[in-house]
């Protein structure tokens, strides 16, 4: 910052905001430090220091104890703040990876429905096909704990991501889902020829047995596809042995 913006009441503000951000992320802070830093931040209670409060959500303490309880007390500020806190979180979900903890925010302060939308398009990212990464398994583990209808068709298309620990969250997900109209999007991928992923194969596998689903349609081609130590039944559900 140019020594002329601290001449301005502007420019002295955003110097003690970054100064305080900076402070609150620092690895190698005492938690102390960082903790005091929070708490100015929420007394300016600003858009903007809220989103810095949301930004310790991406930096990790050196003591994982400790970074979690910090996590957990910024999470219980950022409620605090209600309705204004919303903007900046969904803000920071847009702009990082490290979003499980900012959406637990957001399921506090907002309807279900409203949340599982959101997610959905931060999850797209404008385009339906690149589904990948940190921040789009975190977003479909968050699904797992939610209660609304439109999650199972949202997370069925995540199955086809070139990404294989997406295709593992999404299989999950849609186990925990146990909704049937699951069934057959999930045998298409075991069976995909181009599915080479034995983690993927076992983890679909493993859903069926545990749901008890039947692989009605499919079942010659789950047989040629199944993992090792899976096999089909004479009543065409997956079993092991």
């Amino acid at each position: 910052m140019a020594l002329k913006d601290l001449l301005t009441a502007d420019g002295r503000k955003k110097f003690r905001l970054e100064r305080l951000t900076k402070t609150l992320l620092e690895r190698y802070a005492q938690s102390e430090a960082r903790m005091e830093a929070a708490e100015k931040l929420r007394s300016i209670g600003t858009p903007q220091a809220i989103y810095s409060l949301a930004r310790r959500f991406s930096a990790t303490a050196e003591n994982l104890g400790i970074d979690q309880d910090e996590k957990q007390h910024v999470r219980n500020m950022l409620v605090a703040f209600g309705d204004t806190a919303v903007e900046p979180v969904i803000r920071y979900i847009r702009n990082y990876d490290r979003v499980t903890w900012a959406i637990q925010v957001l399921e506090e302060l907002q309807p279900v429905d409203v949340v599982v939308k959101f997610l959905f398009e931060a999850l797209h990212e404008g385009d339906p096909v690149y589904i990948r990464g940190e921040k789009a398994t975190q977003i479909i583990k968050a699904f797992e704990g939610m209660e609304e209808p439109s999650i199972v068709e949202g997370i069925i298309p995540c199955l086809a991501s070139p990404d294989d620990t997406v295709r593992i969250a999404a299989i999950e997900c849609l186990e925990k889902k146990a909704d049937e109209s699951a069934r057959e999007p999930l045998l298409e991928t075991l069976v995909n020829p181009d599915e080479d992923s034995a983690r993927v194969r076992t983890r679909i596998a493993d859903a069926f047995l545990k749901l008890n689903w039947e692989v009605k349609g499919y079942r010659k081609k789950v047989e040629e596809n199944l993992p090792e130590g899976f096999r089909v039944t004479s009543k065409g559900r997956v079993t092991k042995g």
